[in-house]
C-alpha cells in the first residue's frame, strides 16, 4: 500500500522541465534503437530472437537482433539475484510492445547520472504490423525514423503511461539501471 501511495505522489509531482539538461547522444541513440526494434518487429519475432534463433536470412530481423543485443548490453542488473529467472536472461524488448518518447532529462554531469523521463506509447498489434510492413520505406537502408515519423505512420490513439529510467556513466559509457519507475496514475 505504501508503494501505491508513493507512486501516486510521484505521479502528481511536477515533471522535470525539458530544459533541465540535454539528453546525452548515446542515451538518445538507445531510445531510437529501442523504438526501431519494437516498431519493426512483432512480439513473436522478438521472442524468437531472444531464444537465440538465427535470423540472418532476413535483413530486417538480423538488424532487429543486432539492436536487441546492443540495447541489452546497455542495461545493468541492479541486483541480479532479486528476480527469479527460469532460464537464460531474456531481452527486455521481447516483453514490451511500445514506443518510448523522451520528454525530459535531469542530468548531473559531475556525478555521471541522468534521469530520463519518458512517455510510453502502447503499440497495438495492428499498428505494429503496419510498421513492419513499412520497414523498407521508413527504415530500409539503415535509416532510423524519429518517434514522430513512427507515430505518424500508425495513427490512432495510444495508451500512454510514464516511466523514469536512471542512467549512470561508467568509464565514459552510459548504462541504464534495469529497474524502471513506472507511473500508474497521472
Amino acid at each position: 500500500m505504501l508503494w501505491v501511495a508513493a507512486t501516486l505522489a510521484l505521479a502528481a509531482a511536477e515533471p522535470v522541465s525539458p530544459a533541465a539538461g540535454p539528453v546525452p547522444a548515446e542515451i538518445e541513440e538507445h531510445y531510437r534503437d529501442y523504438n526501431l526494434v519494437n516498431a519493426f518487429s512483432t512480439a513473436e519475432e522478438r521472442t524468437t530472437i531472444a531464444s537465440r534463433h538465427d535470423t540472418s536470412d532476413d535483413a530486417r530481423l538480423a538488424r532487429v537482433a543486432r539492436l536487441m543485443r546492443q540495447l541489452e548490453s546497455h542495461v545493468d542488473e541492479v541486483d541480479p539475484g532479486i528476480v527469479l529467472r527460469w532460464g537464460p536472461r531474456t531481452f527486455e524488448t521481447a516483453f514490451r510492445s511500445d514506443l518510448l518518447r523522451i520528454t525530459s532529462c535531469r542530468l548531473d554531469a559531475e556525478k555521471g547520472e541522468a534521469w530520463i523521463y519518458l512517455d510510453v506509447l502502447a503499440l497495438d498489434h495492428g499498428s505494429n504490423v503496419t510498421l513492419v510492413g513499412r520497414y523498407d520505406s521508413l527504415a530500409g537502408g539503415g535509416r532510423a525514423p524519429s518517434i514522430a515519423d513512427l507515430l505518424a505512420a500508425t495513427g490512432g490513439p495510444r495508451i500512454r503511461t510514464r516511466e523514469i529510467h536512471h542512467w549512470m556513466q561508467t568509464d565514459g559509457e552510459w548504462r541504464r539501471a534495469a529497474a524502471t519507475l513506472v507511473f500508474v496514475a497521472q
